[in-house]
């Protein structure tokens, strides 16, 4: 007999972990880890402000005919030159997407979860939470990875020459790192909750209407 288990503990450990993914999954893709000194482009007449920043995989800057552009510069993925594509960011790209991987195969566990308890007499919450431990070791790398190369001929044409490893010279962290190691810090988080919610969805309430005859059985 198949039963449908949700509790408030099991439904909060599942949405921490969308957000946690989503943050991670947005800093990933957003250019805004580094921001430059802000600039007053003056064109037809007009004076306008920009300020040109650097992903962990794509840069903005300011081109003619007054707009700004926003692209990749990983034109080959990890296999771009390293003069382009600094090799600590390309390290950092793929440690962190392997943690919004392995946050993202949580998330469908958790959902699997509601339906399916355990898998080879394991509890399918537990080993999602223990697997978010791991992945979220990959996202703490990836962060550290990433102010490595702040000392790449890039950085310095945004930040000057004296910016160097771990020393962003005259940027600044944009927004998108912040909300990254957010992300992180939820995993770990989420690997927490993992435990009262794998309690919850264990215990002796759920058991009860289980014995009880009844398929979906939520409680608070």
């Amino acid at each position: 007999m198949c039963y449908v288990i949700v509790t408030g503990r099991s439904l909060a450990w599942l949405l921490l972990s969308l957000v946690a993914f989503m943050f991670i999954l947005v800093g990933i893709m957003t250019p805004k880890w580094l921001t430059g000194q802000p600039q007053v482009i003056n064109e037809n007449n007009a004076t306008s402000f920009f300020v040109p920043s650097v992903g962990i995989y794509s840069r903005c800057r300011w081109m003619s005919h007054n707009h700004d552009n926003c692209g990749s510069f990983s034109f080959d993925g990890l296999a771009t030159d390293s003069s382009i594509y600094p090799g600590p960011w390309k390290a950092a790209m793929f440690f962190l997407s392997l943690c919004a991987a392995i946050q993202f195969a949580t998330v469908l566990a958790g959902v699997m979860a509601c339906c399916v308890q355990s898998v080879f007499k394991k509890s399918v919450i537990s080993l999602a939470g223990a697997t978010q431990a791991l992945g979220g070791l990959f996202g703490v790398l990836g962060l550290l990875l990433y102010p490595w190369g702040w000392g790449a001929p890039r950085v310095k044409n945004l930040c000057g020459e004296n910016s160097e490893p771990y020393i962003p010279g005259d940027c600044s962290i944009g927004w998108a790192m912040f909300v990254t190691a957010t992300g992180v810090a939820q995993i770990f988080l989420a690997c927490a909750l993992s435990k009262t919610a794998d309690k919850a969805a264990n215990s002796d309430k759920v058991q009860f209407q289980m014995d009880e005859g009844k398929q979906l059985i939520c409680l608070a």
